[in-house]
């Protein structure tokens, strides 16, 4: 797969999704349902997106859905459950997708590891990347509501600010009310922690023919403003991108011909470069370029 930065969304875009799955017990697509009332997690993908600081600690939330069941009525009694860590083979993804997911996760959790590769996937360990609110590891949907959330706390200084940190996480076991059950589909979800890199503002020089000059500017939370587009370096072309766990996307310009970035453009760690590789923008009859590489070295 050519883009491993998000190698993980491609793996899990189909195989999460209460569509691609068959139960032949309960249906979660039919919240009228006149069986048990179902409980899962609705959500199959959490993503925390935080702004670097470090000694911060983040607030993040786990969501827990009343899915169906009872014809479509809440509970009129508290629903509580408890939940764990899960693995990755809780996850309802094939066999082969979970052999291909396992060579993207950094088992040894090597934070900056030159000689790792900075596409892998720490793997969360509690009490160091994050800490439970509720140490009993119980949620409960009140009466009459539909959801409840799992609280974390986020930790800025465990977390690695060029790579996405995971973990799973599974509902266990009902604690109390008769007539409840755990959608086995929906029993278990991924969690994502990225860092937003704040310190990228400043002019840099691009590699053109002719040496020439773009700026940079934070707008907050990891957003930022290129002056103009790159291959326009005299123009004011604006452009805007964000920088989460080591992903430079960008999202949009001010015209409509599509951006191309056939991978992520990222912060090369030993020199602080900005690279944006198989870069291109898109035209009517076929793209104006493509494949090209930009390195912004800041001045």
């Amino acid at each position: 797969m050519k883009n491993l930065r998000t190698y993980l969304l491609a793996v899990l875009s189909c195989s999460l999704l209460a569509s691609c799955i068959v139960d032949d017990e309960i249906d979660v697509d039919n919240e009228t349902f006149n069986g048990p009332l179902v409980v899962g997690f609705k959500t199959d993908d959490n993503l925390g997106n935080f702004v670097e600081e470090p000694g911060a600690q983040f607030d993040f939330d786990i969501p827990v859905h009343l899915i169906g069941g009872q014809s479509g009525q809440p509970s009129g009694s508290t629903i509580t459950m408890s939940y764990e860590i899960g693995t990755f083979a809780d996850l309802k993804i094939s066999d082969d997708e979970l052999a291909d997911l396992e060579t993207m996760l950094d088992i040894n959790n090597t934070p900056l590891d030159p000689s790792d590769d900075v596409r892998k996937y720490p793997i969360a360990v509690p009490g160091t990347h994050f800490d439970w609110v509720d140490t009993t590891l119980e949620t409960t949907i009140p009466a009459n509501s539909t959801f409840d959330l799992i609280p974390i706390k986020v930790n800025n200084d465990a977390l690695d600010n060029a790579k996405t940190t995971v973990f799973v996480v599974n509902l266990k076991t009902l604690v109390t009310v008769d007539n409840v059950v755990i959608s086995e589909q929906l029993e278990s979800t991924l969690v994502r922690l990225q860092l937003c890199r704040t310190d990228l503002a400043g002019t840099y020089s691009v590699n053109y023919a002719t040496p020439a000059n773009h700026t940079i500017v934070h707008l907050g939370a990891g957003n930022y403003e290129l002056n103009s587009m790159f291959g326009w370096p005299n123009n004011t072309y604006k452009s805007y991108f964000y920088a989460c766990a080591g992903n430079l996307i960008f999202t949009e310009w001010q015209f409509s011909n599509e951006i191309i970035q056939g991978s992520p453009g990222y912060v090369d760690q030993a020199t602080g470069q900005l690279v944006f590789p198989e870069f291109g923008i898109g035209g009517s009859a076929g793209p104006i370029y493509s494949g090209s590489t930009w390195i912004l070295t800041l001045q």
